[in-house]
């Protein structure tokens, strides 16, 4: 399951839940550096660049006078090696990092969990540590769009098009366990053999 998410919408807490409802893996940062190991991948080679777009400037400056830099076709090569990778090794939950581009549409429910920008702004305050709402907005904004550059620019795609997702969710009215539920309803009805393996996690 590729679960995409708007910052301060609760896409994190609700990977993490379903993950551990279904006793999946999650996929986290700790676990692609793992994963890089096992594939021979440098990690300070993704430590640095995941989830966050450079300009075409920084990677031509950086490729002539810093030889450990990672282009962007070359991060995008080891990520989508990685998230391939992990696709095979069993039930999983991927929180972000384009997966729901990089894995085949059939073989995963790919996920959207959002929420009204105020919504966002009141959680980011509440659970985030930020002082003032309006510093909670600044941080929202600040990684909406570090996402949205992340996204678009390597994998050409407007990350809120509904059209790219199987599900989307908005937390405005919903608890983390609903949508949770939601989710593990939507996985069913895509992929109805897994209901048997399921049948006592739902």
């Amino acid at each position: 399951i590729a679960i995409s998410r708007d910052p301060g919408s609760g896409g994190k807490l609700v990977a993490q839940r379903l993950a551990k409802k279904l006793d999946w893996q999650f996929f986290n940062k700790a676990l692609m550096l793992k994963l890089s190991e096992e594939l021979h991948i440098p990690t300070d080679e993704l430590a640095n660049v995941d989830e966050h777009s450079r300009s075409w400037f920084a990677d031509t400056f950086h490729a002539f006078f810093n030889p450990s830099y990672v282009s962007d076709v070359r991060y995008i090569t080891h990520l989508k090696k990685i998230l391939l990778h992990a696709s095979k090794l069993g039930d999983m939950v991927i929180l972000g990092r384009g997966a729901n581009v990089i894995l085949p549409h059939d073989k995963c429910l790919r996920v959207r969990i959002t929420a009204s920008f105020a919504t966002r702004v009141a959680n980011t305050h509440k659970y985030e540590g930020k002082k003032t709402k309006e510093e909670a907005a600044n941080w929202v904004r600040h990684i909406q769009s570090q996402r949205n550059r992340f996204i678009h620019q390597y994998f050409g795609i407007n990350p809120h098009n509904p059209w790219n997702y199987d599900l989307v969710i908005s937390t405005d009215h919903l608890s983390l366990d609903q949508a949770v539920d939601i989710i593990l309803q939507a996985y069913l009805v895509k992929f109805p053999k897994q209901a048997r393996t399921l049948k006592s996690k739902v």
